[in-house]
């Protein structure tokens, strides 16, 4: 499928992004610029948490319970902001006599907002032909553990119609008592199958994942961003219009994570992340101009809060340390005034509450039967302490080429934060990041392990955290780039002290310093060779390539899959060795396979069949197991995905069939790939067709 071809997903995806968010956040008075940086947020939190609802009540997960469940949420928050209206309106005199004073959000205003939408859709063009570029096809399959287990949780939401997170886990560990796995990114897929699209039938699995990915770097990412520095420069167009293609330059996030893992749920979490970071810098006091209000913030971090941990909790984990900074600002601040009004009682009061909020963080962190196969997790050290630390300095974070020009843009944005006591904060949050990354790159130690783990000591789960705090930087510098232009066009001898343009750089942009500002962003496109955009393709690129022992799929096979769906009734069940890449059958044709990824915890049946299969004409067991499973047919193949890892022979029953008594050849593919009918069971079964 072409990329062309495939535009009309997303435009479906981003209307589900979208939507729902702003259907709820126009009622409770959040527009423009705030409206739409939210949005995702909202939306995925919104979808998330009715998928949960819906899987408990029984309803069927599909567009129109996602879409109704978001409006029911919509139609909540117009009650809310009536009683909040109601509550407001009555009069409430002072001892003074006078009204109390109310914060209000600052509008932007209709260009602020343009210029915000013309910058995402340069930076979505640029998203879209990078990933094009990386990806291949529309229709190209990532060859990676991971995407396995991606692709049929999306194939079995639609199979069940339940994309509860409490449920997700369920595909690896049938029958566990727990089955809670974060599952906002494969609802959200399901919802992009399940729409359809104008001039498409259906929309393979593959390609609504692809889709969904790119408006997660290209829209989701970009709109996020866009709120956190609007929050932290306050007014200002050309930050607007720069912010979400400066958002796209970082190689680390979101870029890396298409080509690691690949992460998307992870991916979508922390496109998500400036949002919540935002709203926390909003409610302790630190946002300039805030195009929100105290309510509203709260409400967006409420939405944030479960759009993170629904999508993935580690996403959660990073905008909580990220938030450590502002919050110390805000504890800080509230001390100092308590003390200066004698409230000392209030002041000890809050000091025990903050210790003891942060004290059960930590111990569920470090502690929590949760969070034990996350902690299970130790990467090893690949580097030295230094070079992880040149590394974050350059924006080259495992091993990548440094990033030379937008490095230098966020070092004079943390030059022009310094000067600001509302975006101080934001060096040390940018200083956190970097820190758990060199912690997880170079040190083999037990307090590295225990500070990294909430992120399973992945150095590329937390180089992705740099982007979030290197977006306002960056921006942030080159406002004051072009402040400093804009000053000494105005003056010959412009005032290069401490208080000129830094401070200018987050005040405001002047008369020319709105266009030194998009022409200093030019430069650093063009020095960048388009903000690096074939490095970036590069870096997904061996994610879609069938090579050597990293392809979990071939063409010829994947033609195979695709005939199977002709060949085996919609109801049966196909047993298999999954590391054959005949655990895509289930994403591919819609046909259910009994190991739906390569490693699960799947159950004395499963494990049975797995182990004797071949041996259905002899062992009645192997019958009795298929049939509580509904197995009826076997798809045999060639292990070519890592067939150095020993749990490629994990699956003895599937591999021998070939020749074994009990079953019938159906179809035959290419090379080894063969489809059987179990026939030994037709006694007990009653007979299949």
């Amino acid at each position: 499928m072409t990329w062309l071809s495939a535009l009309p997903v997303a435009v479906v995806a981003i209307a589900w992004v979208l939507l729902p968010g702003l259907a709820v956040l126009y009622p409770l008075g959040v527009r423009g610029v705030a409206a739409f940086g939210a949005a995702p947020a909202v939306s995925l939190g919104s979808l998330a948490v009715v998928a949960v609802v819906a899987g408990q009540i029984g309803l069927a997960w599909s567009p129109a319970s996602g879409a109704g469940g978001s409006l029911v949420l919509a139609a909540a928050a117009v009650g809310l902001r009536f009683a909040v209206r109601r509550i407001r309106g009555r009069k409430v005199v002072e001892p003074e006599g006078r009204e109390p004073v109310r914060a209000e959000p600052v509008r932007d205003g209709r260009a602020g907002l343009l210029a915000a939408l013309v910058g995402t859709s340069i930076a979505a063009a640029l998203a879209t032909v990078t990933a094009a570029l990386g990806m291949g096809a529309a229709d190209r399959l990532s060859q990676t553990y991971d995407a396995v287990f991606h692709y049929n949780a999306v194939a079995e939401i639609l199979d069940t119609g339940n994309a509860s997170s409490l449920a997700a886990g369920a595909l690896t560990s049938p029958g566990a008592a727990s089955a809670f796995y974060p599952a906002a990114w494969h609802g959200l897929v399901s919802l992009v199958v399940g729409s359809g699209a104008p001039w498409l039938s259906s929309v393979p699995v593959p390609v609504a994942s692809n889709v969904a990915a790119i408006v997660a770097a290209g829209v989701v990412w970009p709109l996020s961003s866009l709120l956190l520095v609007r929050q932290v420069a306050g007014r200002n167009t050309a930050a607007m219009l720069i912010t979400p293609i400066v958002a796209v330059g970082f190689i680390a996030f979101p870029w890396s994570l298409l080509g690691f893992g690949v992460l998307w749920p992870n991916l979508l979490g922390l496109a998500l992340a400036p949002v919540g970071l935002a709203a926390v810098v909003t409610l302790c006091g630190l946002a300039r101009d805030s195009v929100l209000s105290r309510g509203q913030a709260f409400v967006v971090a409420l939405w944030s809060l479960a759009a993170l941990g629904l999508a993935h909790p580690s996403a959660m984990f990073s905008v909580a340390v990220l938030s450590i900074p502002p919050l110390l600002w805000w504890f800080v601040a509230r001390l100092r005034a308590l003390s200066a009004s004698g409230r000392w009682t209030t002041a000890a009061a809050l000091v025990v509450a903050v210790l003891g909020v942060t004290g059960a963080g930590l111990a569920f962190v470090l502690a929590s039967p949760l969070l034990d196969d996350v902690r299970a997790f130790d990467w090893p050290a690949f580097e030295s302490p230094a070079q992880a630390v040149g590394e974050v300095l350059l924006n080259a974070t495992n091993s990548r080429d440094a990033a030379w020009s937008l490095s230098v843009v966020v070092i004079a944005g943390a030059v022009a934060a310094a000067r600001t006591t509302t975006t101080r904060w934001l060096i040390p949050a940018h200083l956190i990041s970097g820190g758990l990354y060199m912690l997880a790159a170079s040190l083999e130690t037990a307090t590295a392990a225990t500070l990294t783990s909430p992120w399973y000591d992945d150095s590329f789960r937390l180089a992705a955290m740099v982007p979030i705090t290197g977006v306002p930087l960056a921006v942030l510098g080159l406002v004051a780039a072009g402040t400093w232009a804009a000053q000494h066009r105005r003056s010959p001898r412009p005032d290069l002290g401490p208080a000129g343009p830094v401070r200018s750089a987050v005040a405001g942009p002047g008369r020319y310093a709105g266009v030194s500002t998009v022409a200093a962003t030019a430069v650093l496109v063009a020095l960048s060779s388009g903000l690096y955009l074939r490095e970036h393709a590069d870096s997904i690129r061996a994610a879609y390539t069938a090579s050597g022992d990293g392809t979990v799929l071939t063409q010829q096979h994947r033609e195979f899959l695709d005939r199977i769906k002709t060949l085996v009734p919609p109801d049966a069940v196909v047993a298999q060795n999954p590391w054959t890449g005949s655990a895509l059958l289930w994403a591919l044709a819609d046909r259910k396979v009994l190991f739906p990824h390569m490693d699960g915890d799947w159950g004395d049946d499963r494990r049975y069949l797995a182990d004797h299969l071949d041996e259905v004409a002899r062992d009645v067991e192997v019958c009795a197991a298929a049939e509580r499973l509904d197995v009826e047919y076997a798809l045999t193949g060639e292990v070519q995905f890592w067939p150095w890892d020993p749990r490629t022979h994990a699956y003895p029953g599937m591999d021998d069939i070939a020749g074994a008594a009990g079953f019938e050849l159906v179809a035959a593919g290419a090379g080894p790939y063969r489809l059987y009918r179990i026939t030994a069971c037709d006694a007990v079964t009653g007979g299949t067709s």
